[in-house]
C-alpha cells in the first residue's frame, strides 16, 4: 500500500530530477553546493511492532559538500573524517481502517521528522548517529546510532554492515507503544510507555556507482524491540521482531553560487 503523502513526496522528487540538472555546475570547487537526491522504496513494518510489512516511496538526501561565498564549508573531499547532514524521516499513519487488530485505538497521523546526522569515517569503518524532532504524528525525538564495516569490491560496488541502536523519548515511546485510558480495553490495556532504548539490530547494504553522477543502493535491516516497546499490548498484535528491506536510485548535483 502506498499512501498519499508518500505518493506525492515520489513525485515532488523526480520533478525535481526533471528540472535542477538544468542548473548543474561542471566545476564543483568554489562556491556552491553539491548533494545527492533520489527516492527508494521501502519494505517496512506497517506501524512499530507490526509483524507485516508495507512498501512505501522514501524521498534521500545527501549532502555532500557546501561551500559558501565567505569561506565558510561543510563536506567536501573524500568520506574520511567528520561530517554533518540533514536528517529526514516519515512515519505513515496508523490506522485500525488498516490494521483491523488495533480496534479500539485512536488513529496516529503521518509525522515528519527533521534533524542532523553525523558520522566519522576512517579506513573501512564509520560510526554515525543522528537525532530528529517529529511533527505531526509524533512530536517527540527520535535518535540513532551505528557503526559499520566497509568492504569496497571494486571503483563501483561498495558493501557496509553493522549494528544498530535505536532510541526514543517518553513522547515517542507513549505514542506508538502506549494505550491511553480512553483507548483501554481488555485486549489493550491502559499502558504507560517509557522512553530510552527502543530496539537493537543489524543492518547490511551495498551501493554501485554507475558513474559520477548515478548510483543505486540496496539493504535490509533486522531489529528486535526492547524495554517497555517489546512489552506493549500493541506489539503483543504483532512480533517483537522488525524487519527492514529496501532499494533506491539516486543522482548527484553540484551547483555553484
Amino acid at each position: 500500500m502506498i499512501n498519499a503523502p508518500s505518493y506525492l513526496t515520489a513525485t515532488l522528487v523526480a520533478a525535481v530530477f526533471a528540472v535542477v540538472p538544468q542548473a548543474q555546475a561542471s566545476d564543483v570547487s568554489g562556491p556552491g553546493i553539491s548533494f545527492e537526491l533520489g527516492v527508494a522504496g521501502k519494505m517496512t513494518p506497517r506501524y512499530f511492532g507490526a509483524s507485516n510489512l508495507v512498501l512505501s516511496p522514501v524521498p534521500l538526501f545527501r549532502l555532500k559538500r557546501l561551500e559558501l561565498p565567505n569561506g565558510f564549508s561543510i563536506g567536501g573531499g573524500s568520506d574520511e573524517g567528520f561530517s554533518l547532514s540533514p536528517s529526514i524521516d516519515v512515519i505513515g499513519e496508523r490506522s485500525v481502517k488498516d490494521s483491523p487488530e488495533l480496534v479500539g485505538l485512536t488513529t496516529i497521523d503521518t509525522a515528519v521528522e527533521l534533524g542532523i546526522a553525523a558520522k566519522y569515517q576512517t579506513g573501512n569503518f564509520r560510526v554515525m548517529g543522528a537525532v530528529r524532532r517529529g511533527f505531526g504524528g509524533h512530536e517527540g525525538f527520535r535518535g540513532e546510532l551505528g557503526a559499520d564495516v566497509i568492504f569496497k569490491a571494486n571503483e563501483q560496488l561498495t558493501f557496509h554492515g553493522g549494528p544498530r541502536l535505536n532510541f526514543g523519548d517518553s513522547k515517542f515511546a507513549n505514542t506508538y507503544f502506549g494505550v491511553t485510558a480512553a483507548e483501554a480495553s481488555g485486549l489493550f490495556p491502559a499502558t504507560n510507555a517509557g522512553g530510552g532504548l527502543i530496539s537493537a539490530g543489524l543492518e547490511a547494504g551495498l551501493r554501485y556507482q554507475f558513474d559520477d553522477y548515478w548510483a543505486v543502493e540496496a539493504g535490509a535491516g533486522w531489529s528486535r524491540l526492547t524495554g517497555d516497546a517489546a512489552k506493549s499490548p500493541i506489539t503483543a498484535q504483532g512480533s517483537k521482531d522488525q524487519y527492514t528491506l529496501s532499494f533506491g536510485v539516486l543522482r548527484r548535483f553540484d551547483i555553484g553560487f
